[in-house]
């Protein structure tokens, strides 16, 4: 016989460890919540990063290639396509027209795509009406039908061509996409034509050689390693905070055990035994919290798959969930909380029997340990996201294998420092805080006491805000700022005609017309800047017999830029901080790199009209309000345009990405608000005896709710620090050289409410939900459970 007794001594330790988990089940309610958040969070991060790249279709549709062919004098389309259908076979043909928008600078492609073609068919979804079958009937996007005001049954003009309205479409792959749908057959040929084909790709790559290297792309093979890239990498940080939770509380189960293993070792227990009740305590929390949270978080993302639709720019199959993923993360939750409460129930097992009769908690570990592995555990990060942006920089279009391997690895390496980190930071804490009133002393004093539990809290809250930290971080990098774009939220320029090389020919009684409903318009604005915008002209020059009406002077054109020089007046010299009295009379051009794309570049000085006997005409106004333009402002603009037969330019290039920054930042903050209220409840109930004892010799309820809120603020401000600046890591050694300076844009409000708000929140409902005098072990419900 074994002397540790074999199996039925197994078989009877489980037994009794599965009717502890049943008697005592409302004393786990707060291990199985926390981690029923945690797989809950993991089966919504894995749904969202599975859906969040676009997915192919939005440019191809079914096809695997396709080449754009266009209109000429020598080769007109219907030959090419003729071409083109007979070296693939079958082929789906979309024309293009790009179209100017009445009153702007901006124009609208019209696109002429039959709906149920072969392969162009997933690139359209109707919302609402019908598609167009006929000439002279179209179908439009929300955004072109809000930006033009024009709804079902409206008439649509542009371009001096007018369709009517029959429905409401888009692109459910790229739902950014704006454009106008109209019939396959049009009187008029399109600009361009997009080929979609099938073809064998060395096929298609004959057909290339053969027709000169036309513009084209092929169907991306390894984008689903894009996408494992970020599935894998919030799946791997998902299981991580998966198990920093379980740890956590299952350090606290163990210390709650101590003297029922105390008892059970004295009886003749091994130490085998011991560790065996733990861990299948820790099964039974894994498997009850992993059943609830993969329901709960398959309810939840339904829930808010429309909301992320929008962020991601596609829509979303709600039931096309990656159910393998998902069961993978319930399995793997369970594995995770039965490992995770290996470290608790090995560490309870070595505790002598007489410590763990009278419930002391095990001697606290050297820092210097945790520290080294921390240490080896960041470097270790450091180098494999290093390894996968270097392997990466040679301009591939997807990842390999090894890349998406190698920066699973550093995230994971790196939040498993945040582990080993926590002691070295609840010490430095608790000694920071050796000033503080006595109730706040001994709550961060207590945190180091129990630094096995502490450590794995504070691990978990540090991981629950580097997500929102790392989300935040990216979406400050991709969202353009305020210095950046075509024109700035106060600027606004007003052409008479589109910009270009053409300058209409307008009476000086119309010019005269048209300022006085500008500066009409301009009044409005509170005292904006209003600078006249002039070209020059060769009077000698006789305007071109066109349809536009209008001539081109011979002007020193800038190659590079392809812009007409304006004149530089006193006013534009003054905008521009240049004294006029500063240009010299040789000085022909004068060039300028201002903030903004759209705002003039290059000028002619009056010494060079004078030179060249030309003529300067009004072409526009500069205006910058004090303030930045609201959109009545906008609009009233765009209505001078429509009545005044101007164009009018603003800013149209705006910060997409705050709805995501504030909804990273306040999930962020909720997930780690959930999870520092659960893990401060299990502290703070664990210490009832030393509450008891404090309110024995006189603390009042004051001195109950500062414990708790010092308990709660310090994880919760640890968390923050340590979280943000693991964020900063995995950034900053993932960025090339190049995308290291785009991370001097920080965002400080988003980071202050991580390392502040949070912090002062839960101190605030730490002391608001504390207080309340401790039950005595006495009590009437106590003497039930004893009988």
């Amino acid at each position: 016989m074994s002397r540790n007794g074999g199996l039925p001594a197994r078989r009877a330790v489980v037994r009794w460890a599965w009717r502890l988990f049943r008697r005592e089940w409302r004393q786990q309610a707060a291990v199985l919540a926390l981690l029923s958040v945690a797989v809950t969070a993991a089966v919504v991060g894995v749904s969202a990063g599975y859906h969040l790249t676009p997915p192919a279709s939005a440019r191809f549709g079914s096809a695997s290639q396709w080449f754009t062919v266009y209109a000429g004098a020598e080769r007109p389309l219907e030959p090419q396509i003729a071409e083109a259908r007979e070296w693939f076979g079958t082929i789906d043909v979309v024309g293009h027209w790009h179209l100017p928008v009445p009153g702007s600078v901006e124009t609208i492609e019209v696109r002429a795509q039959d709906p149920r073609g072969p392969y162009g068919a997933p690139m359209l979804r109707l919302l609402s009406g019908r598609y167009p079958t006929k000439p002279g009937e179209a179908a439009i996007t929300d955004d072109v039908a809000t930006e033009l005001g024009v709804r079902a049954g409206g008439v649509l003009a542009l371009g001096g061509r007018s369709w009517t309205v029959v429905g409401l479409v888009e692109n459910p792959g790229d739902l950014g996409a704006e454009f106008v749908l109209v019939a396959p057959a049009q009187p008029e040929p399109p600009e361009s034509v997009t080929v979609l084909t099938a073809a064998d790709p060395a096929r298609f790559a004959e057909y290339r050689a053969g027709h000169g290297q036309p513009v084209y792309e092929l169907r991306p093979s390894g984008a689903w390693m894009e996408a494992a890239a970020g599935v894998f990498s919030v799946f791997a940080v998902s299981m991580l905070l998966v198990c920093l939770i379980a740890a956590a509380g299952f350090a606290v189960v163990a210390h709650r055990r101590l003297r029922q293993l105390g008892l059970l070792a004295a009886v003749g227990a091994t130490p085998r035994h011991l560790r065996l009740v733990l861990l299948t305590e820790g099964a039974a929390v894994g498997v009850a919290a992993s059943a609830v949270g993969a329901v709960a978080g398959a309810l939840v993302w339904i829930a808010v798959t429309p909301r992320f639709e929008a962020a991601a720019g596609h829509r979303i199959d709600r039931l096309d969930l990656p159910w393998w993923q998902i069961a993978f993360a319930v399995l793997l939750a369970i594995l995770t909380a039965t490992v995770a409460a290996w470290r608790p129930a090995r560490t309870a097992a070595r505790v002598p029997i007489t410590l763990a009769l009278s419930s002391r908690p095990p001697r606290p570990k050297r820092v210097r340990r945790s520290a080294v592995a921390a240490a080896a555990f960041l470097g270790l990060g450091i180098v494999s996201l290093r390894l996968a942006q270097r392997s990466n920089a040679a301009g591939r279009n997807a990842l390999e294998l090894a890349e998406v391997a190698l920066i699973v690895a550093g995230t994971l390496a790196i939040g498993l420092a945040l582990l080993f980190v926590g002691p070295l930071a609840i010490r430095l804490l608790a000694a920071i805080g050796a000033r503080l009133p006595v109730a706040s002393r001994l709550a961060l004093r207590d945190l180091a006491r129990h630094q096995a539990r502490s450590s794995a809290a504070l691990a978990a809250i540090s991981v629950a805000l580097a997500v929102p930290v790392a989300i935040v971080v990216a979406a400050g990098v991709l969202e353009q700022t305020a210095a950046e774009g075509n024109l700035s939220d106060r600027q606004l320029l007003i052409w008479t005609d589109s910009p270009g090389l053409r300058v209409p020919d307008r009476t000086p009684a119309q010019l005269a017309a048209i300022e006085t409903q500008v500066r009409r318009y301009t009044a409005t604005l509170a005292n904006p800047t209003v600078i006249p915008l002039e070209v020059a002209i060769d009077p000698a020059e006789a305007p071109r017999a066109d349809a536009s009406g209008g001539r081109i002077g011979r002007l020193p054109v800038d190659a590079s830029e392809q812009t007409v020089p304006l004149v530089a007046t006193p006013e534009v010299l003054r905008y521009f901080s240049v004294d006029p009295a500063g240009v010299g009379h040789a000085m022909d051009v004068l060039t300028t790199r201002p903030h903004f794309e759209s705002l003039p570049k290059v000028f002619l000085t009056p010494a060079a009209l004078r030179r060249h006997n030309w003529e300067p005409v009004r072409v526009g106004w500069l205006v910058e309000a004090p303030q930045p333009l609201t959109g009545k402002q906008l609009t009233a603009a765009r209505e001078l345009a429509l009545d005044a037969g101007l164009v009018i330019e603003d800013r149209n290039m705006r910060g997409g990405l705050l709805a995501l920054r504030a909804i990273a930042t306040g999930a962020g903050a909720v997930l780690a608000l959930a999870i520092l209220a659960m893990t401060v409840g299990l502290i703070r109930a664990e210490a009832a005896g030393d509450l008891r004892t404090l309110t024995a010799t006189g603390a009042t309820s004051r001195i109950r709710r500062t414990l708790t809120s010092s308990t709660a603020g310090g994880l919760a401000l640890l968390g923050g620090i340590l979280g943000i600046a693991a964020a900063y890591t995995v950034i900053v050694a993932g960025s090339s050289r190049n995308q290291l300076g785009e991370l001097a844009r920080v965002p400080v409000v988003e980071l202050l409410v991580i390392a502040v708000g949070v912090p002062v929140v839960a101190a605030g409902l730490g002391w608001l939900l504390a207080g309340r005098e401790p039950r005595s072990p006495l009590s009437r419900g106590s003497w039930k459970r004893a009988g």
